[in-house]
């Protein structure tokens, strides 16, 4: 179906006056006949209508572990009907990881990063991992306990700007979608929403409190990233970490009252390259910034 679409645009771009015939008329089959895609999700939906609780326990290689997960994540859904979650993630996780320094997970939800990471560190280095919904915190302490990963240290709250006290937007066992912004992603739209108040520490703060030494930061906060990096300023500055972040579409980041590129600019103001793929932000540190000018 996607070979279709690709066909009529190269046909409208190349023959204008065809424009309004091709690209209607490609919708149109894709109405009627749905990428395979699209049916998988119909079926796993058709399936899971009737689950009404519970949790299910997958095996996950890509994250060196098994994973339990509430029934109705959407998580657990996307592993069902593609068999991978984030492989550019991964990816980027296992290739830039420094296995002689710590690792931080800022927006653990259940554990599948953290997993992945203490399996990767050398002992006695650990991954701090950052989550501040309440369901989500119960399956990474389960995920940690089954995997055996003992080299983990968990902040039960979010990772911001300032320590303090903030409002958070939860959704119930989908709470890979919970934010302390305005809740816009699709997946989440027309879900019970719970607010409440949720602790939150800058990671400057944290990274002194357990004694890390972090050379890789995971961030997976929902659109709230700004806040996230904004508050690792002195750890950027002294530790230089390889970061991997989430980047939302532009018209998520405007719909939740975010600038779309505050992220890439304050990566690259604290000196690192900066690569945006589809979804992700890679920043590597550039070696000839000096520790003062980020101070």
């Amino acid at each position: 179906m996607k070979t279709t679409m690709t066909a009529a645009r190269r046909l409208a771009k190349s023959h204008p006056l065809l424009r309004h015939i091709a690209l209607p008329a490609a919708r149109a089959i894709r109405r009627i006949k749905p990428a395979p895609g699209v049916l998988l999700e119909r079926t796993r939906d058709q399936l899971f209508k009737a689950v009404e609780a519970g949790s299910l326990v997958v095996s996950l290689p890509d994250f060196f572990g098994s994973f339990e997960f509430d029934c109705h994540s959407d998580l657990l859904k996307r592993f069902m009907v593609h068999g991978r979650y984030e492989s550019e993630v991964v990816n980027a996780v296992k290739a830039r990881i420094d296995p002689g320094r710590d690792a931080i997970d800022a927006g653990a939800n259940v554990g599948l990063f953290t997993v992945l990471m203490c399996g990767l560190l050398a002992a006695p280095r650990r991954v701090l991992a950052i989550e501040p919904a309440p369901g989500a915190l119960q399956y990474l302490h389960r995920n940690l306990v089954r995997n055996q990963r003992t080299n983990a240290i968990v902040f039960a709250g979010a990772a911001t700007r300032i320590p303090g006290e903030f409002p958070m937007n939860v959704v119930p066992s989908m709470e890979e979608y919970s934010s302390r912004l305005e809740l816009v992603h699709p997946a989440a739209k027309g879900r019970p929403v719970k607010q409440m108040l949720v602790a939150g520490d800058t990671i400057d703060n944290l990274v002194e409190r357990f004694a890390l030494q972090p050379g890789f930061i995971k961030v997976d906060t929902e659109g709230a990233e700004l806040d996230v990096l904004s508050g690792a300023r002195q750890t950027v500055a002294k530790y230089r970490p390889v970061i991997v972040c989430e980047s939302w579409p532009d018209e998520h980041m405007i719909a939740a009252n975010r600038d779309p590129g505050a992220v890439t600019r304050l990566l690259r103001g604290y000196g690192y390259d900066v690569l945006e793929q589809e979804g992700e932000i890679i920043a590597v540190p550039v070696a000839e910034y000096s520790h003062s000018e980020l101070q």
